[in-house]
């Protein structure tokens, strides 16, 4: 393969290794792209509170798509460039139908820059500071503009409750989930349309850079669609399943420096 006119990844379980850091050799990698003038893009679920662990690589990578791609930010100033709201009428009623589908879950809402959820939710980042507990009606009134409902169960694992609520949802708002290490299931729900892939298809759309000319690195069913939007996609050991299947091309795991050796290979 030629060398790539852009590189994204994912974060957690890709580009970070098992205790969430930036491996030098992974950050030499993206250092030696932006020597040759390759935009390197973190495409993550995280929400862009959650960027510290880039800090080191700011002048090397502007942007990122936060919240499986309902927003990109600039990580230096954590500017908002794009944002993709949820309809909330729909984040409601989708919410409701989920609750006798999937008997126990709970709700949260995330803005990017804040977090809600009710009060009986499992989320780890029920207890953060500045975050509120509520109803969705009140968490809609008190947060204002939300860019992804999340749902979370105490019990069930991610990819059962994605099994469940995918009829529900249909084409109303985009679901997707990754496998995480909390002790709950989680699933993600973004507007209709908005994904990692979408937004990615974006930023390569303005800089004038076409989807065969991007690679693509992951290890989650929320990487899936960006993967194989990508001219090549890459998985790494570690991934989950079902992104273990023809057309995307295993690399070694997060623990391993996959990511970063792959690309130091694209780049020669």
């Amino acid at each position: 393969m030629t060398r790539p006119r852009l590189i994204a990844t994912d974060l957690d379980g890709t580009f970070l290794n098992s205790r969430s850091e930036v491996s030098p050799l992974n950050a030499s990698a993206v250092l030696r792209a932006a020597e040759l003038g390759v935009p390197f893009v973190v495409a993550t679920g995280r929400p862009s509170r959650w960027l510290g662990v880039l800090d080191q690589l700011s002048s090397a990578h502007p942007q990122v798509i936060v919240s499986n791609g309902a927003a990109v930010v600039e990580l230096g100033t954590h500017k908002v460039l794009h944002e993709f709201p949820l309809p909330a009428e729909v984040a409601l009623a989708v919410a409701e139908e989920l609750r006798p589908v999937i008997p126990g879950i709970s709700f949260g809402f995330e803005t990017g820059t804040g977090f809600g959820c009710e009060p009986d939710s499992p989320s780890r980042q029920r207890n953060e500071p500045g975050h509120h507990l509520g109803t969705l009606p009140e968490l809609v009134s008190s947060l204002g503009k939300v860019i992804k409902l999340l749902g979370f169960h105490p019990e069930l694992a991610s990819d059962t409750m994605t099994q469940l609520a995918a009829p529900i949802v249909g084409e109303r708002l985009t679901l997707t989930h990754a496998a995480t290490s909390h002790p709950y299931g989680m699933i993600e729900l973004t507007a209709t349309g908005i994904s990692k892939a979408s937004t990615l298809a974006l930023l390569c759309a303005e800089l004038g850079i076409a989807a065969e000319d991007v690679v693509a690195f992951g290890d989650m069913p929320n990487d899936l669609d960006m993967l194989q939007w990508a001219g090549r996609g890459y998985v790494v050991a570690n991934c989950h399943a079902s992104l273990k299947r023809p057309g995307l091309h295993p690399v070694p795991g997060n623990d391993a420096d996959g990511v970063g050796a792959t690309i130091l290979e694209l780049l020669r």
